[in-house]
C-alpha cells in the first residue's frame, strides 16, 4: 500500500475507534467497555463534587478551572458549546452566577433532568438554623447578601447536590446506583464533619460582625453565627467592578479601625485596587483577613479546600 493510502486507512481506523468509544446519548466507555457518563460543570468546584460521586464512571470537565479566571465575566466558546451538547449531565450554579451555562444549553436537546442548578439544592438562606435572630438594628444599613448566589460556601447545599447527582447518575446508569449512592453517602459524612466543625465555632463567633469585599463567604460566616456588618452597597459595587462611593469606603475603614468587625472576608480571585486598599486597612488595624477564592486552588478538592477556609476562620477567631 502506498504512503497516501496507508495514511487514509490509518485515519479511517482512528475515526472508527472514536465512533465506537462514544455510546448514544453522549455516554463514553471505559477501556473494559462499560459506559461512562459525560459531565460538564461551570466551575472546578462542581466538577470536583461530580467526580467525588461518580468516580471512574464519569468523565468530568470544568469550564472555569483556574483561580486566575473570574467566573462572573467568563465568556463561553464554541468548544464549550460542543462539550455541553455531548454531555449527559450539566452542572451550573444558577442564581445569576454563571448565566453562560444556560446560554450554552439553549437550543440543545438535552435529556430531561440533565441540567442541574446547585441553587435548587439550597434548603434555606441567610443566617443558619439555630443562630440568634438578628435585630432590626443589625439589619439596618447592611447588605446581608440578599439573593447571594455563592451557595457552594454553604456546605449543606453541596451535600444535597452530591445526593442529587447520585440520583441523576443512577437514572442514567441504574446498574451502578449502589456505587453512586455509597459515594454520595461518604461525601456527605465529610460534609457533616465540616458542618460540625463550623458549628463548634459558634461559642466564639456568635454575634460577632464581619465585613466582606464581596458576598463570597457569607454562608460560611453566618453558619458560624457571625453577623454581616458590611455597609450597604460596598459588596455589590466591588463584585460588579464598580467604584465604591468614598463615604461607604470611609464607613468600612472606620469599622475596621474601631474593631467593629472581627474579620474581613476578601475575594482574592477578583481583587482590585479598592479591595487591596481595604485589605491593607484591615491588616494595619490588626483585623484578620480571610483570603477566599471562588474556584478550587491547585491541589485541593472541595472538602480539603473548605477545611482550609474553616481553619482560616478558626485562627482568625483565636480557636
Amino acid at each position: 500500500m502506498n504512503t497516501p493510502l496507508r495514511a487514509l486507512a490509518a485515519a479511517a481506523c482512528l475515526l472508527l475507534l472514536s465512533a465506537c468509544a462514544t455510546a448514544p446519548g453522549g455516554q463514553g466507555a471505559q477501556p473494559g467497555g462499560e459506559a461512562v457518563l459525560e459531565v460538564v460543570a461551570s466551575t472546578s468546584v462542581y466538577a470536583d463534587v461530580a467526580r467525588a460521586v461518580g468516580g471512574s464512571d464519569v468523565h468530568v470537565g470544568a469550564l472555569v478551572d483556574k483561580t486566575s479566571q473570574d467566573p462572573h465575566s467568563y465568556e463561553a466558546t464554541a468548544r464549550d458549546k460542543l462539550a455541553v451538547s455531548k454531555a449527559d449531565v450539566v452542572i451550573a450554579n444558577g442564581g445569576g452566577y454563571d448565566p453562560f451555562m444556560d446560554a450554552l444549553a439553549q437550543g440543545l436537546s438535552l435529556p430531561d433532568g440533565a441540567m442541574i442548578h446547585a441553587v435548587d439544592f439550597q434548603a434555606g438562606h441567610g443566617e443558619a438554623a439555630g443562630a440568634a435572630a438578628p435585630t432590626a438594628q443589625d439589619h439596618a444599613g447592611h447588605d446581608h447578601a440578599q439573593g447571594n448566589e455563592h451557595v457552594w460556601f454553604d456546605v449543606h447545599t453541596v451535600g444535597a447536590l452530591a445526593r442529587g447527582l447520585a440520583a441523576e447518575y443512577s437514572k442514567l446508569l441504574p446498574g451502578k446506583s449502589a456505587r453512586f449512592t455509597a459515594a454520595a453517602d461518604a461525601f456527605d459524612k465529610r460534609i457533616d464533619a465540616l458542618a460540625g466543625r463550623i458549628d463548634t465555632l459558634r461559642a466564639t463567633a456568635q454575634g460577632k460582625k464581619f465585613a466582606m469585599t464581596e458576598p463570597l463567604g457569607f454562608y460560611l460566616l453566618t453558619e458560624a453565627g457571625m453577623v454581616d456588618g458590611t455597609p450597604a452597597g460596598v459588596s455589590a459595587a466591588m463584585e460588579a467592578g464598580e467604584d465604591v462611593p468614598p463615604l461607604l469606603l470611609r464607613q468600612l475603614a472606620q469599622g475596621l479601625e474601631s474593631h467593629e468587625f472581627a474579620v474581613l472576608a476578601l475575594n482574592t480571585q477578583t481583587s482590585g485596587p479598592q479591595t487591596e486598599k481595604v485589605a491593607a486597612l484591615a491588616t494595619a488595624a490588626g483585623v484578620p483577613v480571610l483570603d477566599l477564592t471562588e474556584t478550587l486552588p491547585d491541589g485541593l478538592n472541595y472538602i480539603t479546600w473548605m477545611e482550609s477556609n474553616v481553619q482560616q476562620l478558626e485562627v482568625a477567631l483565636g480557636r
